[in-house]
């Protein structure tokens, strides 16, 4: 087993949680469907699961908070439950890169909007979440473009969420467009709001 391939599974174990605890239970059997012999899984099955689960807690945390930093807005209204999306979301995919942190987050944001829409109180926090989201993919400097539909006033509702006001939902279409001129020129940025739906 190359160094590569035992960074990526150890990588797996850290992650993902059933997995961990399936290999655990069983290492020769999991271990191969990693694709260890079964000298490499008794040799990774000698590290403490106690001290893995602990790696795998600290990990995911620090991946939290970096993550609630990038958007905060949306972290504001959902609380506790952002904390408890991010552990569904953890499971499902390992952020690489120099920039993961960001990468983290825009899939993060991508798998509420995919998988736990319906489930998410009150619906404008989606729209809250995609406009953070569109925020950071415009904010990368390779981003000449970006244009993003909503079907609130974003504008007002990001305003008085991020001045910790009681949030401003009306239901307004709106479009959030997001430019520079050139690669080093600064972000522009505005909305055009539709009509107000009554």
């Amino acid at each position: 087993m190359g160094l590569a391939q035992t960074q990526q599974i150890l990588a797996q174990l850290y992650t993902n949680s059933v997995l961990r605890s399936r290999f655990f239970a069983n290492p020769q059997a999991v271990g191969e469907e990693l694709g260890l012999n079964s000298d490499e899984a008794q040799q990774l099955a000698k590290l403490s699961a106690q001290q893995v689960n602990l790696f795998a807690s600290s990990l995911k945390r620090k991946r939290l908070g970096e993550v609630r930093e990038l958007l905060p807005l949306t972290y504001s209204v959902l609380g506790k439950g952002f904390a408890e999306l991010f552990w569904r979301y953890a499971e499902t995919y390992i952020p690489t890169g120099i920039k993961k942190h960001l990468e983290d987050a825009i899939a993060f944001s991508t798998f509420i909007e995919v998988t736990q829409r319906e489930s998410i109180n009150p619906p404008w926090v989606v729209d809250l979440l995609r406009y953070e989201k569109a925020w950071l993919q415009a904010a990368e400097p390779s981003s000449r473009l970006t244009v993003c539909w909503f079907r609130y006033a974003i504008d007002k509702l990001a305003r008085t969420v991020q001045q910790d006001e009681t949030p401003v939902v009306l239901m307004q279409p709106a479009i959030a467009i997001w430019f520079r001129l050139s690669p080093r020129s600064h972000l522009r940025h505005f909305v055009l709001k539709l009509y107000a739906m009554r």
